[in-house]
């Protein structure tokens, strides 16, 4: 059954967009076995040193993240079950004061990662640059974005330091629509109603 053909009488039209967008980062020098040789030589670190500075470079940035938080007046939350979910919390806080624009709520949870390391190699009995599936503490920052609507940064704070941002296409859509003066109606996060479809799906 074509759901669109059985209700075309009560449609005003049809969206194409992104539901979702998810941006990956990575600093690439960080992620290759041989790059990453070079850059702990461009550092001046021996392997056998590895881990007291790869601590190092996780507490400056677990400073600096906490910092940015505490500056912009944001109680930053820890969460010790990965059964809590983060997308409510953050938007609990967001109701507290719904105009509010920039960062709404940030969290730090304990997660599984890759990283990248320095071990022991058994058989050849020296240590070498790896990589392993661990846990390591992750930051989750949650923003009400003036362009984007709602969206989060996440970041892990340990080698090789991956990043993502997380936006919801509709939620960006609908801020188009604002700046161009559409009238439309959200039933969650979708489009129950949109005036001009013609020009809703051109931003789109």
């Amino acid at each position: 059954m074509n759901i669109i053909e059985k209700y075309d009488d009560r449609i005003n039209g049809v969206l194409e967009t992104f539901d979702r967008i998810i941006i990956n980062g990575y600093l690439t020098n960080l992620c290759s076995y041989k790059k990453f040789m070079y850059y702990l030589i461009e550092n001046d670190v021996k392997l056998v040193d590895f881990k007291e500075f790869a601590s190092a470079q996780t507490e400056l940035l677990c400073r600096h993240m906490e910092n940015y938080v505490k500056e912009r007046g944001v109680a930053l939350q820890y969460l010790s079950s990965g059964k809590l979910s983060k997308e409510d919390l953050a938007k609990q806080e967001y109701d507290k004061g719904s105009s509010r624009s920039g960062l709404i709520a940030a969290f730090s949870a304990v997660e599984l990662c890759n990283t990248i390391t320095v071990q022991p190699n058994r058989e050849t009995q020296r240590l070498e640059i790896t990589s392993r599936p661990t846990k390591c503490k992750h930051y989750y920052l949650y923003y009400n974005d003036e362009e984007f609507g709602w969206m989060y940064f996440k970041i892990q704070t340990w080698f090789p330091y991956n990043a993502q941002v997380y936006m919801n296409g509709r939620e960006y859509l609908s801020r188009l629509l604002d700046t161009h003066d559409i009238t439309y109606t959200m039933y969650g996060n979708s489009f129950s109603y949109i005036e001009n479809m013609e020009k809703a799906q051109e931003l789109a």
